[in-house]
């Protein structure tokens, strides 16, 4: 049975969402009690199911939020009519009650294969938290300094991202995801390796993607820009029409060997993922960029095959991220610190590796399954 929460401890509940103020805290208990009322009628009437368990503190935050994007713009008189007005309270206690409902109590879900308490995706999300807690300790947003730091947490940031896509069953976005993950890390991998000799030259090309971008010049700094730009694109003998491309990747041109290799060229595959010597993912890369732009692989994907690929492309990727990580890390912090962090990595690092050993064979024993069943079905 459902029972209304009082109002000292509805207060207790909104203090650390919205500042104390009684006559706003009264108004809102007031969209509260009519909310309540809606949803205990809704409950009775088993329109709820009865074994539905009902969360007052989402019920609270949601009341919670309509007030503060309503006031949001409002000055102090304003707000003080806002909260008199009779007819507010009782629409946005619909509003409310309408959200809660729908987005709590009969929110839709897909059929997760991924569940964030169990260790594949845990045991990970641990040791991406705990890189970037570290990162953030570091200094960032100055390229010409902090570029490696900076896309390491973008990287980082990434791959958390994918993660969380897992566990709400979004298998095909969270692999459309790791398309750009992957071209974070062929990045990070040679700038890591490189970065004394190419730093100039790519921040000087993130100049150029900028006025690029902008399509014109507006002052004699950027028209010089322009001509810079025609004229290394000269010295590699290319032409108007590889513009774009040049500016992408020719940061690419200032790599050891890279000129002499005639099979270089200036995009993804055969050239960042070449060099930064990942091309074992270029299929992989491919069935990702297929799924961002084809239609009936993104309708009808198997959950199952896509929930495996992901995230043993995670892994692969994570494993990358903490090589990195690692050697930034371990020059730029203490003993202290240096030993706390060996002993993390000895414990978890070593069940990551077992979890990707032991998702990979259930991944080969799904497929296995699956040909089985069409041969079976003449398929």
């Amino acid at each position: 049975m459902i029972k209304k929460i009082e109002y000292e401890l509805f207060i207790n509940i909104l203090k650390p969402l919205i500042p104390f103020n009684e006559e706003v805290y009264h108004f809102l208990y007031e969209v509260y009690e009519y909310s309540i009322e809606s949803v205990m009628s809704l409950h009775q009437n088993e329109v709820l199911p009865q074994d539905r368990f009902i969360n007052q503190n989402e019920l609270i935050f949601y009341i919670a939020g309509e007030y503060l994007y309503s006031v949001m713009n409002r000055n102090e008189e304003e707000i003080k009519k806002f909260i008199k007005d009779e007819s507010i309270i009782y629409s946005m206690a619909s509003v409310v009650t309408d959200k809660f409902v729908s987005l709590s109590a009969f929110n839709y879900q897909e059929r997760n294969l991924g569940n964030r308490f169990l260790p594949p995706i845990s045991s990970l999300n641990l040791y991406l938290n705990f890189m970037l807690n570290i990162l953030n300790n570091y200094k960032k947003s100055d390229p010409r300094q902090t570029l490696v730091v900076d896309l390491l947490v973008k990287s980082v940031s990434y791959a958390r991202s994918i993660a969380l896509l897992l566990v709400n069953g979004y298998e095909t976005e969270a692999f459309a995801t790791w398309r750009t993950l992957h071209e974070c890390e062929c990045t990070l991998v040679i700038l890591e390796k490189y970065e004394k000799v190419i730093l100039d030259t790519y921040l000087e090309h993130m100049r150029y993607g900028l006025l690029f971008k902008k399509g014109h010049s507006d002052t004699p700094e950027e028209e010089a820009l322009f001509l810079e730009i025609k004229e290394n694109m000269r010295k590699h003998n290319l032409k108007s029409k590889d513009m774009k491309k040049f500016i992408e990747y020719g940061w690419l041109y200032n790599i050891p060997g890279v000129n002499e290799d005639e099979t270089f060229k200036l995009n993804f595959r055969d050239g960042l993922e070449k060099v930064a010597k990942l091309s074992e993912y270029n299929e992989r890369y491919e069935a990702s960029s297929e799924i961002v732009h084809s239609t009936p692989i993104l309708i009808y994907s198997s959950k199952e095959y896509y929930y495996f690929l992901t995230l043993l492309s995670l892994y692969e990727s994570f494993f990358k991220l903490e090589a990195v990580f690692y050697n930034l890390f371990a020059v730029r912090v203490g003993e202290e610190q240096r030993k706390a962090y060996s002993e993390m990595k000895n414990v978890y690092y070593r069940q990551l590796i077992n979890i990707y050993k032991r998702e990979g064979e259930a991944f080969k024993t799904w497929h296995q399954n699956v040909v089985k069943s069409q041969k079976k079905n003449g398929k």
